[in-house]
């Protein structure tokens, strides 16, 4: 009994890769209907605000207070969720673009003319810089030591 216990735990230890892959062309598909699944769930929440505003007008008209407070709850949270559905279909987008080559970044596809020419990516701020303003080469009004034109300069006092 114990025997065949071990050598199940061990049979299930085991992963089966090939069981899990998945086809880039299944994949695809896949993500296709979500992006798809994603766009009918925005364009229903979109209709159901336009909804929401008909519905608010027609309480506000009807003097129902507590109506008109349920229907700009449910407003509020349907904007939560279209703007929801933007970030997952954002996400969603960013994931399903082609990568049909993989390509290093700095270009190994490109010849050695156009990679020269790129623009050079500025430095990083330092890590002190939390708004990355950075220092500017250049102060925005200079300093001048020289005294004041008219003549002679004038002893500060310490009052």
């Amino acid at each position: 009994m114990l025997g065949w216990l071990a050598c199940t735990c061990a049979a299930l230890a085991q992963p089966s890769t090939a069981a899990h892959t998945i086809a880039p062309a299944e994949q695809a598909a896949r993500d296709n209907d979500r992006v798809e699944i994603l766009r009918q769930e925005l364009r229903k929440s979109e209709a159901l605000l336009e909804t929401l505003a008909r519905r608010k007008a027609e309480r506000l008209a009807a003097s129902d207070s507590s109506a008109v407070t349920e229907t700009e709850e449910q407003h509020a949270r349907t904007l939560a969720d279209i703007a929801g559905l933007k970030r997952e279909l954002a996400s969603a987008m960013r994931t399903t673009t082609p990568t049909t080559a993989q390509t290093p970044a700095w270009g190994a596809g490109k010849p050695a003319t156009e990679r020269s020419r790129a623009p050079k990516a500025s430095a990083a701020p330092p890590w002190w810089d939390v708004y990355g303003k950075g220092r500017r080469a250049d102060p925005a009004t200079p300093i001048s030591l020289a005294p004041p034109s008219g003549g002679i300069p004038r002893p500060v006092s310490a009052r």
